[in-house]
């Protein structure tokens, strides 16, 4: 059995690579262990500075990776090389401020202290939208504390998977830090029950993540799951509405609109309804489809076929249950998995399918007459990763962010994610966090030391 590497933009194979049988991943497996009892007791020193190592490598090879990861998932070049710079961005923070996250913390009035320890082996279940930074921004922390990581990247990113396991060897990762599987995802339970390993992430769907943390609940093992999102945008009357339309544009379709955190849900207020919804028709047909490879392509490829199918009949559901298609609405003719940029209004919002997450280049259109209904709209929905609140009033903005049930609100923003800053959902979109101070520890041993003279 052997995973496919298809280019999204051509339809063409750019590689074959053979599945790991069940006495590899015993090797890997073990290799990972054996590696965490020797990075655990590595100098804080050492991992920081392989870290830095890192970062420089992912710097130097930017266009390289850039260019790999546009071919296996059809990611445009320039948001191709913004994604590894994220990347080595978040290993030289985790490796200069890193440090200070996990230091021990006495608890005030006693004599106890917390420390922050490694876990053992992490098995992490990773996807292809995002295939550098998704990977890395669990695995440098992750690495900072002491783990080891066993990676089953997305079948269709696999040369991303080996280069990222080279990458770390290159950058001087003791063997067993860093353990790439080639598996297909069926193999996963077997894996998550095997005693070497210690807890397992997940970023992925829904469905995936919910199996998942079943499979690990059943073996008594810790779960971060970071999974799909229907994030709202809510514009009310007193926003900057040009800043509001130009963001909400890159929010929605960037990444080629496969991002669990971009703005789907635009929730605006009646009186600037018309004139949000009339500028960002414009802005979203203006975008340059195309050649991810060319510098001036805004929308590429969708990463397969079966998402533009599956963009194509949430359309249908959409105007089935009287939605009106503003723009776009259809897949392009030609080679590639191209879908028109698209903007839907009038959606019911108890119709079935503005519950899901639409996962493809297109944006939902409401309005709401209140504070109160815009809040009750962005909740009425099973995700809670993030949420955007637009209003030149800062006590109005934090008073509506702070009725949102979401992981992160940001106020007259996009929503993003940031090294420094801890990164989740709630409800079907997850939980425990990556990133930041949380992020660092959420994979640790938060033990705790009571001592007494």
């Amino acid at each position: 059995m052997s995973f496919e590497s298809i280019n999204p933009t051509t339809g063409e194979l750019l590689g074959t690579y053979p599945e790991h049988d069940a006495r590899e991943v015993d090797i890997r497996l073990q290799r990972a262990w054996d590696g965490w009892l020797r990075w655990s007791r590595t100098p804080l020193s050492e991992r920081t500075a392989f870290l830095l190592r890192l970062a420089g490598l992912l710097e130097e090879r930017v266009e390289e990776y850039a260019r790999l990861i546009t071919l296996e998932m059809g990611k445009p070049i320039g948001e191709a090389r913004g994604e590894v710079k994220k990347a080595a961005m978040g290993a030289r923070h985790f490796a200069e401020d890193g440090a200070a996250y996990i230091q021990p913390e006495t608890i005030p009035g006693t004599p106890g202290r917390v420390v922050y320890q490694s876990l053992g082996p992490i098995f992490a279940v990773m996807p292809w939208n995002l295939p550098f930074w998704q990977v890395l921004r669990f695995f440098i922390p992750a690495a900072l504390v002491g783990n080891t990581v066993i990676v089953k990247h997305a079948e269709s990113v696999q040369g991303c998977a080996l280069a990222l396991e080279q990458l770390v060897q290159d950058a001087g990762g003791p063997e067993g830090i860093y353990v790439n599987l080639s598996v297909q995802r069926e193999v996963a339970a077997d894996i998550i029950a095997d005693t070497r390993i210690r807890a397992v992430t997940v970023t992925g769907s829904v469905r995936a993540g919910r199996a998942v943390a079943q499979l690990a609940g059943l073996h008594g093992k810790k779960t971060v799951l970071e999974l799909g999102g229907s994030d709202p945008f809510i514009v009310l009357e007193d926003a900057d509405i040009a800043k509001a339309v130009q963001l909400g544009v890159t929010s929605r379709y960037s990444n080629n609109a496969q991002s669990c955190i971009a703005a789907k849900r635009f929730l605006i207020a009646e009186p600037v309804a018309d004139a949000f919804t009339k500028a960002f028709v414009e802005q979203a047909g203006a975008l340059k489809v195309g050649d991810p490879l060319l510098a001036d392509t805004k929308l590429g490829p969708l990463a397969r076929r079966d998402l533009r199918d599956t963009s194509e009949r949430q359309v249908r559901d959409a105007v089935a249950a009287g939605a009106r298609v503003l723009l776009g609405g259809k897949s392009l003719a030609g080679p590639g998995n191209f879908f028109a940029p698209t903007v839907l209004a009038g959606l019911p919002y108890d119709a079935a399918v503005a519950r899901e997450e639409f996962f493809g280049p297109v944006a939902l259109v409401f309005t709401f007459k209140t504070e109160d209904e815009a809040v009750k709209l962005a909740n009425d929905s099973d995700f809670g990763l993030g949420a955007s609140v637009w209003s030149q009033d800062p006590a109005r903005a934090n008073s509506v962010a702070a009725q949102l049930e979401a992981g992160a609100v940001f106020i007259n923003d996009f929503v993003r994610s940031d090294p420094r800053a801890p990164f989740g959902g709630v409800k079907s979109s997850g939980f425990g966090r990556e990133l930041g101070a949380l992020g660092a520890r959420e994979l640790t041993n938060a033990k705790l030391i009571w001592e007494v003279s």
